[in-house]
């Protein structure tokens, strides 16, 4: 039980810090973070917690870069988004052997939009995971 990533203190209050700008508006320009730290045991299991994070987040209509990221290796995407609001939430999930991490944009009335992928060989301690959104017209 105390191998498991959704056991963990000091990084908790990293996460209520950075959510406590959910519900606010991405500026024109600005970059836009859903960002957590969490303690990673190295040898993950299917049975282990996930960790998450999330937030609401208002967005104009724009295209824009999402990299969704763990500790410097990264994805990306483009992606047109429409104004409104939006729940954003990234997500670590153990499988046996492998992380898997995935990022979602969803708005009421719209399919949800993911990045997603596997990252192997991620040793024990603690890791830093999430994605941003950066408009093109900044």
């Amino acid at each position: 039980m105390a191998g498991k990533i959704g056991k963990f203190v000091a990084a908790a209050a990293v996460a209520a810090a950075l959510v406590t700008l959910a519900g606010s508006p991405a500026s024109a320009g600005s970059m836009a973070y859903n960002q957590r730290s969490v303690w990673l045991n190295g040898h993950p299991k299917s049975t282990d917690d996930q960790a998450c994070v999330n937030r609401t987040i208002w967005l104009k209509s724009s295209d824009y870069t999402w990299t969704m990221s763990m500790d410097g290796a990264y994805q990306t995407r483009g992606i047109y988004l429409e104004a409104g609001t939006y729940y954003w939430v990234d997500c670590i999930l153990p499988f046996d052997g492998r992380y898997g991490q995935y990022s979602r944009l969803s708005k009421a009335g719209s399919e949800p939009a993911f990045i997603n992928t596997d990252w192997y060989g991620i040793s024990a301690g603690t890791v830093t995971f999430g994605s941003t959104l950066l408009p093109f017209d900044q």
